[in-house]
């Protein structure tokens, strides 16, 4: 039986990085920068704040443009982003999610300050999404399962760049009142606050009262198929909260393909089990 040292555990642990750019900074001007890199700002502080549980080095400003930060896992860093993602619409950018070793460490510094394969493996995939044509997202940990879950994550992203802002928030609100992931990676009460950010028509001042239902991800053992992003009477939900019908949220909801998307984080999360378990 082999044991190890808690140094020795230390190193062999895998820790992800993920660093995001945005496309065509220099293309805005003075003021438009100063408002984006503001909301950016705002968005990275909610979500530290909502990804606690999952964070090592609190993601923040690099460099420019470039913000990084340091995950317990791949899922978390990939939930971060994707989140981000939404939080910005319909701002886009480059990301790089990587997969390996915290080697350097020093503390009571920030990420920037922190060195090792994963901070290589993620400056590769995001060196390779602003090479990309195709893919503006990137993950890589050295595993042949990355160009499996490069793949969904394409998919999802190109996917979610078609939506409307209307169908943005719709879903923001459906990740509020049905997170996928459980409180090991995201702080549910911090959840509430992304409220803020979405903002209805006739409806500014969102409150919710919510006991948290949990998206499981554990398929059962004879599914073959991913259906557990779709929660029935979720449009009738909505509905009422905006007071607007329940035909024009599910039309909403079916356009801006927002069961897909909740499925194929699923399938992307189930995905990145894969490549951690190899690394046992």
């Amino acid at each position: 039986m082999l044991c190890y040292t808690d140094f020795e555990v230390r190193k062999l642990k895998k820790y992800s990085v993920l660093m995001v750019d945005l496309k065509n900074s220099r293309s805005y001007n003075i003021k438009d920068r100063n408002n984006i890199q503001n909301s950016i700002l705002s968005s990275i502080n909610i979500l530290n704040k909502i990804f606690k549980n999952s964070i090592e080095k609190e993601v923040e400003f690099s460099a420019g443009d470039e913000i990084q930060g340091l995950f317990i896992s791949p899922q978390s860093a990939y939930l971060y982003y994707r989140l981000f993602s939404m939080l910005i619409f319909p701002i886009q950018t480059h990301t790089g999610i990587g997969f390996g070793t915290w080697d350097i460490r020093i503390d009571n510094a920030s990420s920037t300050a922190q060195d090792g394969t994963v901070y290589h493996n993620a400056r590769k995939a995001i060196g390779e999404a602003k090479k990309s044509l195709e893919y503006s997202t990137l993950f890589y940990s050295k595993s042949k399962n990355d160009i499996i879950i490069n793949s969904l994550i394409n998919i999802a992203t190109l996917l979610a760049f078609k939506q409307s802002e209307y169908q943005n928030k719709l879903m923001l609100l459906a990740e509020i009142l049905y997170p996928i992931v459980d409180e090991n990676i995201i702080d549910y009460k911090n959840l509430k606050e992304i409220l803020k950010f979405i903002q209805f028509e006739k409806r500014e001042n969102l409150t919710l009262d919510i006991d948290y239902p949990i998206i499981s991800t554990q398929l059962e053992e004879e599914s073959f198929y991913i259906t557990e992003g779709k929660k029935r009477g979720l449009s009738t939900q909505i509905s009422k909260l905006l007071g607007v019908s329940r035909q024009s949220i599910e039309k909403a909801i079916k356009t801006g393909n927002i069961y897909e998307l909740r499925n194929l984080t699923i399938a992307i999360l189930k995905a990145m089990d894969s490549i951690q378990g190899e690394n046992l």
